[in-house]
């Protein structure tokens, strides 16, 4: 019985050490140090900023007009058709109007004699003084005045029958043929036909609105890059003219900037893209958009030598597309957390990765 008993007790230890053999171990600890999570920083570094607004513009002649008549009459003749172009002075139409003709004819002549009574008054009074009364000298004076202004007057009516370029220009629409009836335009220019329509496309007249918001910023000779979308064609130029007024309709400013066309590239009617610089400053302290926060008061999150992260109010300048000014919070050399914060908090040690300009130039254009 007692040698039974110990089998059972020896085998009962055996199972038991077993067990403890077979129960898992628990890792040993590490030597290293965990690895710090890596974050893309960027450097707060000097560079020339410029605060720009890109508007859709659309180009005009500088001068452009419908020609009308300023008399009544037939069409006789018309020297020009669209797309030619002609100089101050040329000969558009000439007008058939036998009335004013034949007024000449008879002003002349009332003139003409006129003349010769004045005229031979004039001599009876210096050959025998005295001889004709003053006021009957005065009279024929009277007369030849008024016969000389009736043929100055059907002159010049019989002027504007030929109808010549205001300006010089290009023929861009044409209204009439010969052998039509013009209306006069002295009363209104909208019941009656006008010959032709003339613009000047040797200089266009690109015009915008601007914004109330940029409206400080514009003046006469700010700098304005244009790209012609239709011709591909790039222009530095000036603001040559601005209204001075904020309309209250469309809170915008009417501006202008005239473009040389002297090889007629650019057709009026096309539209541009102008880019106004509102702005420029030169080596100022400066981040990528993306290393700061939208905020009302804008924040960066700053790693310092250690590679800890604090959060540092600052102060903010004029904003380029992809970079905005730092005036203060911050000196030259600090390094600022570049894009989204989800990931890191205040008081955290993080290793920082430096992220080249050009890559955050490039992740501001996508963004």
């Amino acid at each position: 019985m007692m040698i039974r008993r110990a089998i059972l007790l020896m085998t009962l230890g055996a199972a038991g050490l077993g067990v403890v053999l077979a129960w898992p171990r628990p890792p040993a600890m590490s030597a290293e140090p965990m690895a710090l999570p890596s974050a893309a920083v960027v450097k707060a570094a000097r560079s020339d900023l410029a605060q720009t607004i890109t508007l859709s513009a659309e180009l005009k002649p500088f001068f452009e007009a419908d020609i009308h008549a300023k008399v009544a009459g037939y069409l006789q003749a018309i020297n020009y058709d669209i797309g030619d172009r002609v100089k101050k002075g040329d000969v558009i139409a000439k007008l058939d109007i036998v009335e004013l003709k034949d007024d000449i004819n008879r002003t002349k002549a009332a003139f003409e004699q006129a003349s010769l009574d004045y005229h031979r008054l004039l001599d009876v009074v210096k050959a025998k003084p005295g001889l004709v009364a003053q006021a009957e000298v005065d009279k024929a004076h009277a007369e030849y005045d008024i016969a000389k202004a009736n043929l100055d007057h059907a002159q010049t009516l019989y002027d504007y029958t030929t109808i010549t370029a205001p300006f010089d220009g290009v023929i861009t629409q044409r209204f009439a043929d010969p052998g039509a009836m013009i209306q006069a335009s002295i009363s209104s220019s909208t019941q009656s036909m006008p010959l032709v329509h003339l613009a000047d496309t040797a200089t266009l007249r690109l015009r915008f609105p601007v914004p109330e918001a940029s409206v400080p910023m514009v003046h006469v000779g700010t700098p304005c890059a244009v790209v012609v979308g239709a011709t591909g064609l790039k222009i530095n130029a000036q603001v040559t003219r601005e209204a001075d007024r904020v309309d209250s309709a469309t809170r915008t400013m009417m501006t202008e900037v005239d473009i040389p066309n002297p090889e007629g590239r650019i057709v009026p009617g096309m539209y541009a893209a102008a880019t106004l610089t509102l702005q420029q400053k030169k080596n100022v302290l400066a981040l990528p958009v993306q290393a700061v926060s939208q905020d009302e008061q804008p924040t960066v999150l700053v790693v310092d030598s250690s590679g800890t992260i604090s959060e540092r109010p600052v102060q903010v300048g004029i904003a380029t597309p992809d970079r905005v000014e730092i005036t203060s919070g911050l000196k030259e050399g600090d390094e600022v957390i570049f894009g989204s914060r989800a990931a890191f908090a205040v008081g955290m040690k993080v290793s920082p990765k430096l992220v080249s300009e050009q890559s955050a130039n490039r992740a501001a254009e996508k963004s």
